[in-house]
């Protein structure tokens, strides 16, 4: 009876093990949604969004008053950091491990259609490099005003099953804990909070964030997809409902705040040698 049982137990974990080995995905075919699905060409242009954010910040009195030269030095951090090459390798990864291989197919075929196509050039274009936030807002807030019931109805189901707003506070709150965690390794002894404290902190501001992001999402998606016909706006949302879909989406999410934190937690760690005294 025991041996039964042992070999038993024995033939599950080999078969568990089997499972285990053959849910996720090669590189090159994680390399290839992520090309498809227009994240490859997103990421590419966060660089440049970090950069001028950044940018505007030392410009607005925060009190830092850098010198031209430590801007020069921001600079060159922040493209070290958030290099499109580093924030690809790291997304590309998170897909390869997290996709099954059983949902490739209908993904391919998604990408591959006319609709599919569509959906992603909508969304390239809205996160172009050179895209001014502020005017996309603007322009998506008045969009949602004068748009159909119907429509609007359509974008608030594509938000909740994308999780989109969810999914900005979370990288809200990862990326800002890895900057912290960053900049006090680089300055080990300095008084700084810890990793739990950081997350209480900014936890406290999720419903805020959430209500926020929320808004921001429904503006950007009005803008995004405000070339998209309707009907295929619809065909859109059922994709990501489907079990491919859901799971490149939750996937795709993951991969952004894997690649978004590691790139935060690099600036944080280069960041205090920017500074004229670490130049001298």
């Amino acid at each position: 009876m025991k041996g039964r049982t042992l070999r038993s137990l024995c033939t599950a974990a080999l078969l568990a093990a089997a499972t285990l080995a053959q849910a996720e995905i090669d590189r090159p075919a994680a390399e290839g949604l992520v090309r498809k699905s227009g994240l490859w060409e997103q990421l590419g242009g966060i660089g440049l969004q970090v950069q001028a954010g950044m940018q505007q910040s030392l410009a607005g009195g925060t009190g830092l008053s850098p010198t031209g030269p430590e801007r020069a030095r921001v600079s060159r951090v922040i493209q070290a950091a958030y290099a499109p090459d580093r924030l690809r390798s790291v997304s590309t990864g998170v897909i390869a491990a997290r996709m099954q291989p059983q949902h490739l197919q209908a993904l391919r075929q998604w990408f591959d259609s006319p609709q599919g196509q569509a959906v992603t050039r909508a969304e390239e274009a809205s996160l172009a490099g050179d895209a001014d936030p502020g005017v996309t807002l603007k322009e998506g807030s008045a969009l949602l005003k004068s748009m159909p019931a119907e429509r609007r109805k359509l974008l608030e189901d594509l938000l909740a099953a994308t999780r989109a707003a969810e999914a900005m506070v979370q990288i809200t709150i990862s990326t800002g804990i890895a900057v912290q965690l960053g900049a006090a390794s680089a300055q080990p002894g300095a008084p700084s909070p810890s990793a739990a404290q950081l997350r209480g902190v900014l936890e406290t501001q999720r419903p805020q964030m959430l209500q926020a992001f929320s808004a921001m999402s429904m503006a950007s998606f009005a803008h995004a997809y405000a070339g998209i016909p309707t009907q295929e706006l619809r065909q859109y949302v059922a994709f990501i409902r489907t079990p491919a879909g859901t799971a490149f989406n939750d996937a795709a999410m993951e991969a952004l705040e894997a690649a978004l934190t590691d790139a935060a937690a690099e600036m944080g760690r280069r960041l205090p040698g920017t500074r004229d005294g670490s130049n001298t």
